[in-house]
């Protein structure tokens, strides 16, 4: 509740091997893919069988709270650690807590990091040009310092 433990965030993109993970062991966040890069039931539950998992070698209960999106499934048998409350339709965006900050600090660290990787790769060449090269490996990285 106080934001002191972060779960690793799950990236989901078009490719399954992406040519910047070329040579990569380890990402610093859990990358699936799929056609649209969207979040799918079948994506969502694996994650969290997953989780579920880890919190029950750990001896912990979890109480996951949810919005009604289509990609969230209503019920996720063998969940042993786990149990998912749904919130009630229509009030996602006054009790969900997402959206009560954290989406929006996430993505200004983000956008702060990428513009110091601009800066910095401008300082380097001193070019004028105005492309940002940014492979995906480098939004993993930015997105898990995020």
């Amino acid at each position: 509740m106080d934001g002191s433990e972060k779960l690793p965030l799950l990236m989901i993109g078009k490719f399954g091997q992406p040519r910047c993970f070329k040579g990569i062991n380890t990402l610093p966040v859990t990358y699936r893919h799929n056609k649209k890069a969207w979040m799918t039931s079948s994506l969502f539950k694996e994650w969290v069988q997953k989780h579920d998992r880890r919190f029950l070698m750990q001896g912990r209960s979890v109480a996951l709270v949810l919005d009604n999106c289509s990609a969230h499934p209503q019920v996720i048998s063998g969940l042993r650690a786990i149990t998912m409350f749904f919130l009630p339709p229509n009030t996602t965006s006054r009790l969900q807590p997402c959206d009560q900050g954290i989406i929006k600090n996430f993505k200004t660290i983000y956008r702060k990091l990428v513009l110091q990787k601009f800066i910095s790769s401008f300082d380097v060449t001193g070019s004028t040009d105005t492309h940002l090269k940014m492979s995906l490996l480098d939004a993993s990285v930015m997105a898990a310092a995020s």
